[in-house]
């Protein structure tokens, strides 16, 4: 079984950021941000500065833990890989936000805009990784 290598930690977090950035992307106005903006908890304050220094951290965990699977699991295809992270999104993401809406009252509009924010990056991720991961592993099998 293949192990994470140094070069492989430089992708993962590569992958990582620029999911984070995708989502940045998603929530501008050109995409959903007007549907977040009316959708939050009025009033919509100013979301602090410092918590940009803490958001990129959940795009790199969920990174780490889809490169891991993928190659615990030996996930080559990346058809097999986006399986994986439909299941993983139904079953922690879009569960968490259906949880959201019905006990918390959120607005389904914005339940379904984080929810899709997280099933597009983790789409991304893991089609990136196994990519890279299997590009990798096969270059490092044929030394």
């Amino acid at each position: 079984m293949e192990k994470l290598t140094q070069h492989n930690y430089w992708t993962i977090i590569a992958t990582g950021l620029i999911a984070f950035v995708l989502s940045g992307i998603w929530y501008s106005p050109m995409v959903f941000g007007e549907i977040w903006e009316t959708y939050r908890n009025p009033p919509n304050p100013e979301i602090p500065r410092w918590t940009m220094a803490f958001a990129p951290l959940r795009e790199l965990i969920v990174a780490y833990v889809l490169a891991k699977l993928i190659l615990l699991l030996n996930l080559s295809q990346y058809k097999d890989t986006l399986k994986l992270v439909f299941l993983l999104w139904i079953s922690f993401h879009a569960v968490g936000m259906a949880g959201a809406v019905l006990w918390d009252h959120m607005q389904w509009q914005l339940g379904a805009v984080h929810a899709g924010d997280w099933l597009m990056k983790m789409t991304f991720m893991g089609i990136v990784l196994t990519k890279w991961l299997n590009k990798k592993s096969i270059s490092l099998n044929n030394q």
